[in-house]
């Protein structure tokens, strides 16, 4: 390992005293070699080695785990995988050789995870073969033929096959488990020819060791569990065919989908970006087939009409707790969206139990007033009203923020786009002989955001870069603004309250965005922008590292500098050329994010956190045995 890797897994040891770090400093060194010492220092009934190229999904150990329960002559077990041979779904191989089937951009690892569980028919076809990748072994295993062969594959590469034939000679079976899946990002340990080579040289060992004809004989056995795999791999493929195919197929997937309940304190005049996400996220999960609710503040369902076209499918207004609890009887799952209604959730929460409470923290609350003030104590409080609610948050910094100040475990979920109003089509791209049109968002309602330095930002380019530079801004009405500058601004387009269709028009005619917050949690606006077109100008503070990447698909800027921030916009202004790099960069990186992948990765982080609900109300006995 790496320095960087060994002093992250010295800090995670020192953080978590029941895990122990085993170390091999001195020579000789391999996978094999540091795969033997782990299973000497382990006493585990199962033991898994596990790639570093490996991303886990919920459920996927506990899977593993019941099969090798179900049947003592199991020793060896793998999951499925999209990158692992025969365990590959849903294809194994392609036109190249054998399939890598990369995700699409609008599934994640846990929500493939999902699928896979839910359409298993639990077949855990047996194989003369477990894919090293994650390769889980039962103690009565290495008990009774011991450890890797480190002398003939110190490096990796065939020790897992050498050990299966080893296995199956000793009187044990190995099998796959259809209900787990692990992504698995291939070659990774390795570079790729350095990798081709040592596999070639560890299969000339191999077949040396075992036999050309009792390999071949182990290998077809293959084609009895490719088949009984083939109808799951069938139902993927229409799964993951594309976004449309996995809202109808999602519905039809076995098993009663959980019913969610967002609740909205209340609603701004078009709505902000907090309000956007879940508004988006609701919808994508009604598009999925689950019964999914907004819960608004009735006095603010008005402005959820003018706001959305379709907020009569999506939002219910309540007015007071005692309703908002009769609104919610529905819901498997209520989830707050604000430190106040993190307050409503716990009232309906000391009524009944029968729904799992949710945190969405989608900023950090202490912040909006000033330290010591009700609003920032009520909001620091909001966060432990629930014993035992689950967390999460869109950007990895938000969960930082709240382990380090609260020590509260953050689940991570996806952020999202709403690719259906936030995209390029229609979009005309300037030329560089043209101004740079430089859009922004200014709100006086919200100091953090900088509202009178954003505007400064843009009368200074529209004067010191005359010519060069056009200035459109939005966010608030035309009499908020001229009270803001002391009077009409000087030199700039503005264009008051907008709708999200028309936010997303003004960012296909904008080459830049700029946003002057002192932080941002996750900065919607900005990877709004790239949807549409425009590169940005973002906090170097907070989470828009999220998605931007610093002079790549956007620069990063200390907000608090205004000479800095001008300097920023200038070296656009001067660079045409590298705008339209960034642009196209940042159109790349917002394709990642839709709102379905962020509603997918939603409902799996509810379904994984409701049954450990479940379990954990299960009379004593009733579980399966561990």
């Amino acid at each position: 390992s790496d320095l960087p890797t060994r002093r992250l897994l010295e800090w995670f040891a020192r953080e978590h005293p029941s895990v122990e770090l085993v170390s091999n400093p001195e020579p000789p060194h391999g996978y094999t070699i540091a795969a033997n010492l782990g299973l000497r220092a382990s006493a585990a009934e199962y033991v898994v080695l596990l790639n570093s190229d490996t991303v886990v999904t919920p459920g996927w150990l506990d899977a593993l785990v019941e099969l090798g329960q179900s049947d003592d002559e199991i020793g060896i077990l793998g999951p499925l995988s999209n990158a692992a041979t025969h365990q590959s779904v849903p294809a194994v191989r392609d036109g190249s050789g054998w399939a890598l089937n990369p995700l699409p951009d609008w599934l994640t690892p846990d929500g493939m995870g999902h699928l896979v569980a839910r359409i298993s028919e639990n077949r855990a076809p047996r194989v003369p073969f477990v894919n090293g990748f994650c390769f889980a072994v039962r103690r009565g295993v290495i008990e009774r033929i011991g450890e890797f062969d480190e002398e003939s594959f110190a490096e990796g590469f065939c020790e897992e096959n050498d050990y299966a034939v080893r296995a199956l000679d000793a009187g044990f079976s190995l099998a796959v488990s259809d209900r787990a899946y692990v992504h698995h990002a291939k070659s990774r340990s390795y570079g790729s020819d350095r990798r081709e080579s040592i596999s070639r040289e560890h299969y000339r060992r191999f077949l040396a060791k075992h036999g050309e004809a009792k390999v071949e004989s182990l290998l077809e056995r293959f084609e009895s569990a490719d088949r009984e795999l083939e109808p799951l791999r069938q139902r993927l493929a229409e799964l993951t065919a594309g976004p449309e195919a996995l809202e109808r197929g999602f519905a039809e997937l076995p098993g009663d989908p959980l019913a969610v309940a967002f609740v909205l304190p209340g609603m701004s005049a078009g709505g902000g970006g907090g309000t956007h996400s879940v508004y988006q996220e609701a919808r994508a999960l009604q598009a999925m087939g689950v019964e999914a609710r907004v819960l608004l503040a009735a006095k603010d369902m008005e402005r959820a009409a003018v706001a959305y076209d379709d907020a009569e499918a999506v939002f219910a207004g309540y007015s007071g707790e005692n309703e908002l609890a009769e609104r919610t009887r529905f819901a498997d799952v209520i989830v707050a969206t604000h430190h106040r209604t993190a307050q409503a959730v716990a009232a309906i929460r000391r009524q009944r139990d029968d729904f799992l409470p949710a945190y969405y923290v989608q900023d950090y609350e202490p912040f909006f007033a000033p330290e010591g003030s009700d609003g920032s104590d009520e909001a620091l409080l909001s966060y432990g009203t629930i014993p035992g609610q689950l967390v999460f948050a869109k950007t990895d910094w938000l969960a930082s923020v709240l382990a380090i100040r609260h020590g509260i475990q953050v689940a991570k979920v996806e952020p999202s786009v709403d690719t259906g109003v936030y995209h390029r089509r229609g979009r005309s791209d300037r030329g560089s002989g043209e101004p740079l049109r430089v859009a922004a968002m200014i709100r006086p309602r919200t100091p953090r955001r900088q509202p009178l330095a954003t505007l400064r930002l843009l009368e200074r380019a529209r004067e010191e870069l005359a010519g060069e530079v056009e200035a459109v801004s939005f966010g608030c009405a035309e009499d908020e603004l001229s009270a803001l500058a002391g009077g009409p601004p000087r030199g700039i387009e503005h264009r008051g309250l907008l709708r999200r269709e028309q936010v997303a028009e003004l960012l296909r005619e904008s080459d830049v965005f700029v946003d002057l917050s002192i932080y941002q949690a996750f900065g919607r606006t900005g990877l709004e922008a790239m949807a549409c077109g425009c590169t940005a100008i973002l906090p170097a503070v907070g989470g828009a590292g999220e998605y931007a990447e610093d002079g790549v698909n956007a620069l990063l800027a200390e907000t608090g500098d205004p000479e800095g921030c001008f300097a920023a916009l200038r070296s656009l202004a001067e660079d045409r050329d590298r705008v339209a790099r960034m642009q196209a960069e940042a159109g790349a990186t917002a394709s990642r994010y839709s709102s379905l992948r962020a509603a997918l990765s939603e409902y799996v982080l509810f379904e994984a956190a409701h049954q450990r609900l479940g379990a954990e109300r299960a009379p004593a006995g009733s579980g399966s045995a561990r």
